[in-house]
């Protein structure tokens, strides 16, 4: 695909995006999409798209987006073969043996650079119990396919397609999948820089999967 068709469908992407977080965030998430509308058109990067072994389960992941989310659904589908997926570990197998894959879509690795703030796709195998972690950074998730249940500190609770999860600073998450794959765009903002860390050795910094 050529680079200017590409940032045509960024674009579109991003359009979308903000007026899916526009009609159902709540006002404690607002400075999340006050972030996303600040990028400004720019110049796309050219990267080679690669896939890992997570991405196995990425074509079911894509094709059960259900149609209330289009045009998401079409547009995440163009962008998730435009990208470079990671296997994530988090360097810490110790503390966790991965299970998960994510794309940096806007980033220092993405197809449109920005410093100020992260945006991806994300996709976790089914069975897999992604621990409790918190980061520095806000974050922020919409999911576009998959069930699973979620925990933020001590709630925990069931999240779907259509669901939007913020993570404050420092706020300790986790991610448990059952029989199938779950599949979101996550938002990154404030401290992108900063720690990454597993609740149960928060002394321990962990690195970048990439």
């Amino acid at each position: 695909m050529k680079l200017r068709q590409t940032g045509k469908i960024l674009q579109k992407f991003l359009n979308a995006l903000q007026k899916q977080l526009c009609d159902h965030l709540d006002q404690q998430s607002k400075h999340m999409l006050w972030e996303l509308e600040q990028l400004k058109p720019a110049s796309y990067e050219k990267i080679t798209a690669s896939k890992c072994p997570t991405c196995s389960y990425l074509e079911y992941a894509l094709s059960t987006i259900p149609k209330d989310l289009a045009p998401l659904d079409v547009l995440a589908k163009a962008l998730a073969n435009q990208v470079v997926w990671h296997e994530a570990s988090r360097g810490v197998p110790d503390l966790f043996k991965g299970g998960y894959a994510f794309a940096e879509v806007i980033g220092r690795q993405g197809l449109m650079q920005s410093d100020s703030i992260r945006l991806g796709l994300f996709l976790q195998k089914p069975d897999i119990d992604y621990p409790l972690h918190a980061h520095d950074a806000d974050e922020l998730y919409l999911i576009l396919s998959g069930n699973a249940s979620w925990q933020i500190e001590d709630l925990e609770f069931r999240v779907g397609p259509g669901s939007i999860v913020h993570h404050h600073t420092s706020e300790a998450h986790a991610t448990f999948t059952d029989e199938l794959p779950i599949f979101a765009v996550w938002i990154w903002t404030g401290m992108i820089n900063g720690r990454y860390w597993f609740s149960s050795h928060s002394e321990k910094d962990c690195p970048p999967d990439y």
